[in-house]
């Protein structure tokens, strides 16, 4: 699953201040886990046609650190926010963040990391505790979740995608779990989401034995995402499994 929006059932009830110091938490820790992939920026192209250098990662995971930026400081202005409420078309708006940072160099994507991770903590210890829960356009949900959407769970993300196109389906793993384990310590209340990516993880890789448990568990305590899961393209390498056309009803 990608950065999209559930919005019902996700951690309204936790107390703005503990929530606010777990978001922080996830950034630190984000941050860190990110210096792997960012000692490897420089200025050399793609190893190919379609594949992406660590610059174009860093640079991608920086944007959308800016757009969880955008949309923290607008709760805390009490602005609508003039941007995507959710990632319905994610394709299309990655492709547009490609072209328009392929070109930046290595130092100048080195440094927006370090500034858009200092901005976005900046800008989570500014919202009070009704700008953290203020909804966002179109359902898209508290507004507080673009934090983890674009701090650790993506980072994982991107983590695990070079890991596999460079061979490590371990060190794959090794990320998914990463983050895994911290939507488990810091956002309990989101629990079955954080089981519903974890499978996707697996999916993606083929792994039904794996992403099925996890699948089941999701869906026994969010049955809403069932709606979801069965368009989510991160299930298509597992779809056709009889198991999974059972447990989605396919």
């Amino acid at each position: 699953m990608d950065r999209r929006a559930f919005a019902r059932g996700y951690a309204a009830g936790m107390s703005s201040d503990s929530l606010k110091d777990r978001l922080v938490q996830s950034l630190l820790a984000a941050r860190d886990r990110e210096a792997v992939l960012l000692a490897l920026v420089d200025d050399s192209p793609p190893a190919g046609d379609g594949r992406w250098s660590a610059k174009d990662s860093i640079a991608h995971l920086n944007t959308w650190r800016e757009h969880a930026i955008r949309a923290l400081d607008a709760a805390q202005r009490g602005a609508a926010f003039e941007g995507p409420a959710n990632d319905t078309d994610i394709d299309a708006q990655n492709a547009e963040i490609y072209d328009a940072h392929r070109a930046d160099s290595a130092s100048t994507v080195r440094a927006t990391a370090a500034e858009s991770y200092t901005a976005l903590i900046d800008a989570v210890n500014a919202c009070s505790a009704a700008d953290l829960l203020r909804e966002r356009p179109d359902n898209g949900g508290p507004v507080w979740r673009v934090v983890p959407g674009n701090g650790h769970g993506h980072v994982a993300q991107h983590l695990s995608y070079w890991a596999v196109d460079h061979g490590d389906p371990a060190a794959a793993e090794e990320a998914a779990k990463w983050s895994y384990a911290i939507d488990s310590e810091l956002f309990p209340d989101n629990q079955p989401v954080a089981d519903y990516n974890f499978a996707c993880f697996y999916a993606r890789n083929g792994d039904a034995d794996k992403a099925l448990p996890l699948l089941s568990t999701a869906l026994r305590a969010r049955p809403d995402l069932r709606v979801f899961a069965l368009e989510d393209v991160d299930l298509e390498p597992i779809r056709d499994d009889p198991r999974v056309e059972s447990l989605l009803g396919a």
